[in-house]
């Protein structure tokens, strides 16, 4: 079990900010993001084994996945709202443009 030191205003606001979220989960969540900086920073200081190493790689994989679904979901909705340019044909929602990441 762990105490955390706030003032009264800053705990409330998290409170607030975590809304229905159990508050082990959201703490949680914060001390995996805590962990995560720390082995980024010994990743770009050199200051990690082969496992590590290993765990980065998959980490990064999973990163570039999901910032290709991202950049996927960000152009599908820039297209929606600009609709096809004047004097051009519609383009089927089935045929979409290839990209490299």
């Amino acid at each position: 079990m762990a105490r955390v030191r706030a003032s009264d205003e800053v705990w409330a606001e998290f409170r607030a900010a975590a809304g229905l979220q159990p508050l082990n989960l959201l703490l949680g969540e914060l001390v995996e993001r805590h962990v995560q900086r720390f082995r980024s920073e010994h990743l770009r200081k050199g200051e990690i084994d082969d496992a590590e190493l290993i765990d980065a790689l998959d980490r990064a994989h999973e990163l570039h996945r999901d910032l290709g679904a991202i950049v996927t979901r960000l152009e599908q909705r820039l297209d929606r709202r600009a609709g096809p340019a004047p004097g051009t044909k519609s383009v089927s929602p089935t045929m979409s443009r290839t990209r490299q990441i």
